[in-house]
């Protein structure tokens, strides 16, 4: 049995969630482990095939850094672990391919104590890299200025990635986690587990606080080739993502979700022909196919 770990008040835990991504996730921890002040517990959640002896052994050298071992799959599932095995008054979730800038941790803290109303808190997350000639980058959000995104029809994308934010401990407590038919690791419908979560906090009237002051960068690691196929798959789980809502009673709500699938779809395609870009056009019929898709599926099965 996992117990969870006891917390001061106002504090927070880093969360990062891994599967099969080993030198990725030491680069992470480096970055995470290097932060001023440091005294947040590290907590990771590693559903890899088979254990790394060396993240072990680093979080027994550690004292901060805590691994929990889950032979489960999915980000979503990943998340409420370490939900259920936290105590922290806040949650900060970093991707395992995600590099914290120094000064993050400072400015997350001060962030979290200067708002202590904001159900979430976002920072900045910038491109690490990119593929030559072209402007595509894969989950980024910037933050220009600080400000609230709040209300029950504003766009769950303009709260946060999943890449990197916080997310108080009572928030997710009243909202029962994420959804674990969601996101990656989910064959279906693997993304929109952060869309789904964003949403159904604003329709209890939270909001987010959106700064530039956390600062991190998100690895642009895949090719160019690789990036159909997890487009197609982004607009298939926001299609899901979309009927779920309309299936479980907010009709108008799961409605004006699918048309911005539509509209993503639509922009993609503006995007391509103003940058005469072919890799932009293939991920329009990505997307196409996507939203088909993943209609079809979501329609097909209970939620």
């Amino acid at each position: 049995m996992i117990r969870p770990m006891r917390a001061p008040e106002t504090s927070f835990a880093v969360v990062v969630c891994t599967r099969n991504r080993p030198a990725s996730l030491a680069r992470t921890l480096d970055a995470l482990e290097q932060q001023s002040p440091g005294g947040f517990p590290i907590v990771v959640v590693d559903q890899s095939d088979a254990r790394d002896p060396a993240l072990e052994a680093r979080a027994g050298a550690s004292g901060r850094l805590r691994v929990i071992g889950d032979r489960g799959r999915g980000l979503s599932r990943a998340r409420n672990v370490a939900w259920r095995a936290t105590a922290e008054d806040w949650l900060v979730f970093v991707d395992d391919d995600c590099l914290v800038s120094p000064g993050w941790a400072a400015a997350f803290e001060s962030e979290l104590r200067a708002h202590p109303d904001a159900e979430m808190v976002t920072g900045h997350v910038g491109p690490r890299g990119g593929l030559d000639g072209e402007s595509v980058h894969v989950t980024v959000f910037p933050v220009e200025s600080a400000g609230w995104r709040r209300g029950r029809w504003t766009r769950p994308g303009v709260l946060s990635f999943g890449v990197c934010f916080a997310v108080q401990r009572r928030v997710v407590d009243r909202l029962g986690g994420w959804d674990e038919r969601l996101g990656p690791g989910v064959p279906d419908f693997p993304a929109a587990d952060d869309m789904d979560f964003n949403y159904r906090l604003l329709r209890a009237g939270g909001g987010a606080w959106l700064t530039p002051a956390p600062r991190a960068e998100h690895d642009q690691w895949r090719r160019a080739e690789d990036l159909p196929g997890l487009y197609r798959g982004y607009v298939a789980a926001w299609s899901g993502f979309a009927v779920k809502t309309f299936r479980t009673g907010d009709r108008l709500g799961g409605v004006w979700l699918w048309l911005y699938g539509v509209v993503d779809v639509l922009h993609e395609l503006k995007t391509a022909a103003e940058e005469r870009s072919r890799l932009r056009l293939r991920l329009t019929g990505s997307k196409l196919a996507g939203l088909i898709g993943g209609t079809r599926r979501a329609l097909g099965r209970p939620w």
